[in-house]
């Protein structure tokens, strides 16, 4: 087994050396081989996937695995897909959607033989069965369409998801957040949605339970950058979602330049009645930090992974790369428990926050992936930490290879300079 063929080799290595701390390396790198879009979701027919290749799709055997990821032990992981193949329509009207009936899936993976095998997949479907697709919930998120020109109108769906990270709780169900209104979802082990916490005040009906639990400011999520980040601790009892970007328009400088994303922590001893205990603010790199010139609203947080404690890792990217911090929220300020704490100004760039009281979330760096020659940078969506606490698991999202030149899934292992749990 090639995972264990790695850890072997290091720890010879490290034996070898001593005392002398590794350098940071990658120890893997494992492609996902062909594979057809319907081994991901069965209930779509051949003739809609001839169809969406007659749109304009180039491909359907490089599917996206990759908008999160999570380990199990052994050498297997738990991805996600997200809302499935889309591309943007001419003059950002709205997106294209080749294959409207894709449902968001689980998919359950290992490392075999240089390659990442798919073992099964789990499309997410409500209550009754009747799989959900990955389409827009509300009227002003992406208009979907259905064809490259984008002439042809879809219907919106309240049931729709574009899910972005997984976090596989102690007892074989799932938690996983999505950024459509944004939302948190608890799916029971067969990928049944069980219920959705989204922001107070959203109004949306699907066909399964939905509760207005999170701060209502989550509403104000830029379009296309909601919840993508999850985190839940060790006995399942608490999570964290974290926004990709800072809230407001860019069209207003104030937002534009913000350097802050809100931070949620919730409650989900009793997963059907998650409670929010706590939000703060995470600072963004100066976007100077990163090899390419990029600008604050190109800042991302991508992939979250429970540590210990209140120490969580979060995957910052922008043009160029990829950095992995430890975020500490232990001496953060609760914004639940501040005057301010609810108000948008805090959102905007340039406040004092030291004048306020109000201390963000502690950082240290932990990876910058363009020092690491063998990681493509250019979408790293998902990380999971393994057993020895010091190995760290990447992988991309290659977007369906709707433009053709993406390249298929990958999975990176790197070995970090310490152990961190």
């Amino acid at each position: 087994f090639s995972l264990d063929l790695a850890m072997r080799t290091l720890g010879f290595l490290y034996l070898a050396l001593g005392s002398l701390a590794l350098a940071q390396a990658v120890v893997g790198v494992y492609p996902l081989p062909p594979t057809p879009i319907r081994a991901l979701n069965p209930h779509l027919t051949p003739e809609e996937v001839e169809r969406a290749l007659r749109a304009g799709w180039p491909t359907e055997t490089l599917p996206s695995l990759g908008s999160g990821l999570a380990y199990l032990g052994g050498g297997r992981f738990v991805g996600l897909t997200d809302r499935g193949p889309n591309g943007d329509c001419p003059d950002g009207r709205g997106k294209w959607f080749p294959l409207p009936r894709f449902a968001p899936a689980l998919v359950f993976l290992r490392l075999e033989a240089g390659a990442l095998k798919l073992d099964r997949a789990l499309p997410l479907k409500n209550p009754l069965g009747k799989p959900v697709t990955g389409l827009p919930n509300l009227p002003g998120e992406d208009r979907p369409f259905a064809d490259k020109a984008c002439g042809e109108p879809l219907p919106l769906d309240p049931d729709g998801l574009d899910t972005e990270d997984v976090a596989p709780t102690p007892t074989g169900a799932f938690w996983l957040v999505e950024e459509h209104s944004p939302s948190l979802l608890y799916v029971d082990p067969e990928g049944r949605i069980q219920v959705r916490y989204v922001p107070q005040g959203l109004g949306l009906k699907a066909s399964y339970p939905v509760q207005e639990v999170l701060p209502p400011i989550l509403r104000l999520r830029r379009n296309n950058r909601g919840l993508e980040n999850l985190a839940l601790s060790a006995d399942g009892k608490t999570a964290w979602v974290v926004l990709q970007s800072p809230i407001g328009p860019t069209s207003d400088p104030g937002f534009a330049e913000s350097l802050v994303a809100r931070a949620v922590r919730l409650d989900v001893s009793d997963p059907m009645r998650a409670r929010v205990t706590g939000m703060y603010l995470v600072p963004f790199s100066d976007p100077k930090d990163y090899p390419k010139k990029s600008l604050p609203k190109d800042m991302m947080f991508s992939a979250a992974q429970w540590v210990k404690g209140e120490q969580v890792l979060l995957l910052e990217r922008a043009k160029g790369g990829a950095r992995v911090f430890l975020v500490d929220f232990a001496k953060a300020t609760n914004l639940l428990e501040h005057p301010e704490g609810q108000s948008e100004a805090l959102d905007r760039a340039g406040v004092d926050y030291g004048a306020k009281g109000i201390r963000l979330a502690e950082r240290r760096l932990v990876l910058e992936t363009w020092r690491l020659k063998e990681v493509d940078t250019a979408k790293l969506e998902g990380l999971a930490l393994l057993e020895d606490g010091r190995t760290l698991a990447l992988i991309n999202d290659n977007d369906f290879a709707i433009e053709g030149d993406e390249g298929p899934t990958r999975l990176w292992l790197v070995r970090l300079e310490e152990a961190l749990r």
